[in-house]
């Protein structure tokens, strides 16, 4: 995958991927872009997702709170959960018109295991991510890699009210825990002490960890 520059967004991480949308696409627009080529593919004429290495990507960070905890973590997720990701698809546009649009990332997710909060309805959920750029660009928010079919790993979730698409968002770049082989958790990239936590914890010491967490944050 081909980086561009990191650079300095303001997030709204109380609402859906629409909120956050002027602030990314202002912080990006003008960035350099990576060593590849813009994507020339019109990105409502498709709905599956490109592959990583297939388009660059422009890395951005965020001024989103950071947590310092896995209570804090458990206490802003409405849901923890343990699966896999069975598709991705392009998702929705925002935008102001005639100027410069974000498109996101649906992202289908078998729920195998909920280790806190209520047991969704079905079994998958909808979240919804960050996902291009209108010239192709993939994002990279604060160290978080897009997220790509088959990934398996764990997802600290937030509920979003949307009368047009019901989704889950992931609380923050520390939300998400990929699985890499049996044994090994990886987050987001960088240096984030939370991050560093959940990671050493590792697959089999993180569920009983959030279950703690859980009875904590509710006592």
């Amino acid at each position: 995958m081909s980086a561009g520059s990191r650079r300095a967004v303001s997030r709204w991480w109380a609402g859906p991927v629409a909120a956050v949308v002027v602030a990314v696409v202002a912080a990006v627009a003008l960035a350099p872009q990576g060593s590849g080529p813009p994507s020339s593919e019109d990105p409502s004429s498709t709905t599956s997702t490109p592959a990583a290495d297939e388009a660059p990507s422009v890395e951005v960070s965020s001024d989103a709170p950071r947590l310092t905890t896995l209570t804090e973590l458990v206490a802003a997720a409405d849901l923890v959960v343990q699966g896999e990701v069975e598709a991705t698809e392009r998702g929705r546009t925002f935008g102001a018109p005639g100027g410069a649009s974000l498109e996101s990332r649906l992202i289908t997710l078998r729920v195998d295991e909920v280790l806190a909060g209520g047991p969704p309805q079905a079994g998958t959920v909808l979240v919804e991510e960050e996902g291009w750029l209108d010239d192709g660009r993939a994002l990279v928010v604060d160290g978080a890699a897009p997220t790509e079919p088959g990934d398996r790993g764990f997802w600290f979730l937030v509920e979003v009210d949307d009368p047009d698409m019901p989704v889950y968002r992931v609380v923050n770049a520390e939300g998400r825990y990929l699985l890499d082989g049996e044994a090994t958790l990886v987050g987001a990239t960088g240096d984030d002490p939370l991050i560093a936590t959940v990671e050493a914890l590792g697959p089999e010491a993180l569920p009983p960890a959030v279950a703690a967490a859980a009875a904590a944050a509710a006592g």
